[in-house]
């Protein structure tokens, strides 16, 4: 019996979220008793960024649904997103395109959001590499660890370049089939 990527990379990184949201839980609550706001943890910051497409959809649900239902709505997210990769990596094996819509307009469309996404983490990255008050920041917080900064912005930057990459050539393939 052959394990497909389709089914394992969803279930192994819905259970590493779930890891990270646990160890962040632990950190808020240890760190509450130290600090009066914390800020996000480690956990949850190297979560965001291992997961950089579903975090801003979540950013319109959090604040409206209780601790356990937005976990639980964000693990299930991720899980979507993950299949979705998978699906790519084996569309892109197969027949060297993303996984995305049939009809060119839709295609498009779909391409234009993902590259908008990769767009918002690219810009995002540089500026907290590149942000006047990044350094102090980072050196200031009590929570500043270079391993997780670095990969912190190691995972948002490929995100960035990835999307970029195969759907902004699915978006110019998709332009020039549809002039002609």
């Amino acid at each position: 019996m052959r394990i497909k990527l389709q089914h394992v990379l969803p279930v192994a990184q819905m259970a590493l979220a779930s890891a990270l949201l646990l160890w962040s839980h632990q950190w808020t609550k240890a760190m509450t008793h130290i600090q009066d706001m914390p800020g996000p943890s480690p956990a949850f910051m190297l979560l965001i960024s291992i997961n950089a497409p579903v975090a801003l959809p979540r950013a319109f649900w959090f604040r409206y649904l209780p601790d356990l239902w937005d976990s639980l709505t964000f693990i299930v997210t991720i899980g979507l997103l993950w299949y979705w990769v998978a699906l790519n990596v084996q569309s892109w094996r197969a027949r060297r395109r993303v996984c995305m819509f049939a009809a060119i307009p839709l295609r498009l469309i779909g391409d234009l959001i993902v590259i908008s996404i990769g767009v918002f983490w690219g810009f995002l990255s540089w500026r907290e590499l590149c942000g006047s008050n990044a350094p102090i920041f980072w050196l200031g917080s009590p929570s500043s660890n270079w391993l997780v900064i670095v990969l912190c912005i190691g995972f948002q930057v490929a995100w960035c370049a990835a999307l970029l990459a195969f759907f902004g050539r699915d978006f110019i393939q998709g332009v020039q089939r549809w002039r002609s």
